[in-house]
């Protein structure tokens, strides 16, 4: 191993040779009078340390030091300052900046002979640990790059219509990058991060992903959460900047239609845009399950009409440039990151993968797509987890949206749905941390709070929901019908389970749909009575009580209402038909199972939702229908005689046998007459 080599800057020829003199056998010397010529000739014969005077025209030392400190090539070289300034703010600015020692003259040559070798062992022992450090973050990078590459096979293999989709949407990411004269770092970077996009798709099921039919709207929705998935695993990636970004915001549309949030232009984060030019060019040109790969000529064309809709205009033009040139799949890019992984990064990622596909198929039966709450099944265990203790108590809250049946009937069930998700971002405003929450089924909610909790802290929370739901639903058209009811009920009761809590909070919400709705109703602790909560309900106003009342009906089609209502109704269809002189006909369907215990829940609902749409569709105007039961509808039909009932009554039949085919239920009928003489 050759000598050290050693700079020395002064502008004294004398303290030059001095220092050359204490210096020469030891190491190789170079002597400078000026500090420009000594940086412009470290460019070309970089030395291992710098004797830098103070003191010069010029340039001084200071300066030459920030030189140094600014070059990448040059800023590591340790600098000592060897001056005759022996002011103390001089050898603290000098310190401050980086210097590694500051000697003042005349100097003892053992003195400097001595801190010299002492600073250049730590300057070696510095480059060994540094080389070390950058074998093991090679090594650990090449096992991420292992492990990011088998991942995006593991995703791509989920579906079998999408082999190699990740690797080909990151080639075309690369290709554009490349186009836009991006920095080879920040073109590695968009290639790894393309190659995770779908990341998130590894917690879905597979029958999912494979399914030759249509989705269902909750399938549909699972699948379209994969963006918000696959963020949430690339979280702890910090070596590729904007990874998270790729997998959160690739279905974001340009003009603000996409998903998951409804972003546009500019918001979109760029990468994710290059990401979704090139992710529906490869959907488009690939074989899917649901259809064979198009042409080029016709991903062009479709590239094109997306132009400024679907896909930033300018980047489009790009990929459409790259498509005439002639695209063709490049090797693999082989570049250094710039933000090494640490070992712990690495796992974390690794690990995050693992658990999301460990529990992709138990979140998918535990979770509501829609919402992303826990399902009643779920719900129960936690809670009931939670009461196992007998010193734990809670708040329970039941709620459900006003005339909610109204908006799915008259304004399908994508409006339904935009109605449930602002409910369910009312809840989460308004929940504490350790909150339970569930959606129990339709427009159906529960919170439970653990811990005692007063009754003015329950009537405040009830409250804030209420006036909270209002405001979100302002910009609807039907938002004067729409409004929340609340049951609420509390325990201290170590027996009680989560199920009584919720039966007893359905008690107090009946309640409150049985007075006037929009309000809330606490059921006491250790009985059933109500408190005198309910004359805190919140008041209607003239104007609403007017667009209320005198809001246009639907123009075809029966009222649907709830059963408190329908009721109400039938007295006073009781009453007119025995002035009129008409008479009714009540007729009552019933699902009834075929072998007893195969009827499930969810078919049930799905049966009794179509049953009703039936019915619905089915009736004129001024008939009325009602659900009686989880299993039965119940309908009245005025100025109707029999004959006419028992065809209207076999014709919903047919509707519904053609809508549903579950051999597991039968419908069934009844039919009774209201007549004029005996009301």
């Amino acid at each position: 191993m050759g000598k050290k080599h050693l700079y020395i800057i002064d502008d004294s020829r004398t303290i030059l040779k001095f220092a050359e003199g204490a210096l020469i056998g030891a190491y190789r010397i170079s002597l400078f009078q000026s500090g420009r010529d000594a940086l412009e000739q470290m460019h070309n014969d970089c030395p291992d340390l710098v004797l830098l005077d103070i003191n010069m025209p010029q340039m001084d030392g200071y300066t030459v030091f920030r030189r140094m400190k600014d070059s990448t090539e040059l800023c590591k070289i340790p600098v000592i300052f060897l001056t005759a300034d022996t002011k103390q703010e001089s050898e603290v600015m000098g310190l401050e900046m980086g210097a590694m020692d500051y000697i003042t003259k005349p100097f003892e040559p053992l003195v400097i002979q001595s801190r010299i070798a002492r600073i250049l062992e730590l300057d070696d022992l510095r480059k060994h640990l540094e080389k070390l450090v950058e074998e093991k973050t090679d090594e650990i990078e090449k096992t991420f790059i292992q492990a990011i590459t088998t991942i995006t096979y593991a995703v791509d293999a989920k579906d079998r219509y999408t082999k190699g989709h990740s690797v080909r949407v990151a080639q075309y990411c690369l290709a554009i990058a490349k186009k836009l004269n991006w920095s080879k770092q920040d073109c590695l970077n968009i290639y790894y991060t393309a190659l995770l996009h779908d990341i998130g798709k590894i917690g879905i099921p597979d029958t999912i992903l494979n399914k030759p039919v249509k989705l269902t709207d909750e399938e549909y929705s699972l699948i379209r959460n994969h963006t918000i998935m696959g963020a949430n695993i690339l979280r702890p990636i910090t070596m590729v900047p904007g990874v998270c970004d790729g997998a959160q915001y690739h279905h974001e549309r340009y003009d603000g239609k996409g998903y998951p949030y409804g972003l546009a232009g500019d918001d979109i984060p760029y990468v994710a845009r290059i990401i979704g030019i090139a992710d529906a060019y490869d959907a488009i040109t690939s074989n899917r399950i649901y259809e064979k790969g198009r042409g080029e000529e016709y991903a062009v064309n479709e590239l094109k009409k997306g132009r400024g809709k679907q896909f930033d205009p300018y980047l489009t033009d790009v990929m459409l440039s790259i498509i005439e040139e002639g695209f063709l799949f490049s090797d693999t890019p082989q570049f250094e990151f710039e933000n090494t992984a640490s070992e712990e990064e690495a796992d974390a990622f690794i690990m995050e993968v693992c658990k999301k596909t460990e529990a992709g198929a138990q979140r998918a039966d535990d979770t509501d797509t829609l919402t992303g709450f826990p399902i009643r099944k779920a719900f129960e265990i936690s809670v009931n987890t939670y009461l196992n203790d007998p010193l734990h108590d809670g708040t329970m809250l039941l709620m459900d949206v006003d005339n909610f049946l109204y908006v799915n009937t008259n304004y399908g069930h994508i409006a339904g749905d935009r109605i449930i998700k602002r409910l369910a971002d009312v809840i989460r405003e308004h929940t504490i941390p350790d909150a339970y929450l569930c959606r129990i089924s339709g427009d159906e909610f529960a919170i439970f709070y653990p811990g005692d909790s007063s009754e003015e802290w329950m009537e405040e929370m009830a409250e804030g929901l209420i006036k909270t739901f209002k405001e979100a639903v302002r910009d609807i058209d039907i938002s004067h019908k729409l409004s929340l009811s609340i049951g609420i009920t509390y325990t201290r009761n170590p027996l009680e389970r989560c199920r009584d809590l919720l039966q007893k909070c359905d008690k107090a919400l009946y309640y409150v749909k049985r007075n006037g709705k929009n309000s809330y109703q606490i059921l006491t602790r250790d009985t059933d009575e109500y408190t005198e909560s309910q004359d805190k309900g919140f008041q209607i106003d003239i104007a609403e009580l007017k667009n209320r009342l005198t809001e246009e009906t639907p123009p075809m089609g029966a009222y649907s209402v709830e059963y408190g209502d329908f009721e109400k109704i039938y007295r006073l269809v009781a009453r007119s038909i025995s002035r009129n002189k008409k008479d009714a006909q009540i007729i009552l369907f019933s699902l009834t199972e075929n072998i007893h215990g195969t009827m499930d829940i969810s078919d049930l609902n799905e049966a009794m939702n179509i049953l009703e749409n039936c019915i619905i569709g089915s009736l004129r105007k001024g008939d009325v229908t009602a659900r009686y039961s989880s299993s039965q509808q119940v309908v009245i039909m005025i100025d109707s005689n029999q004959e006419n009932g028992h065809m209207i009554a076999e014709r919903i039949i047919a509707n519904y046998s053609r809508m549903y085919d579950n051999y597991n239920m039968d419908l069934v009928y009844n039919i009774e007459q209201v007549n004029a003489k005996t009301g």
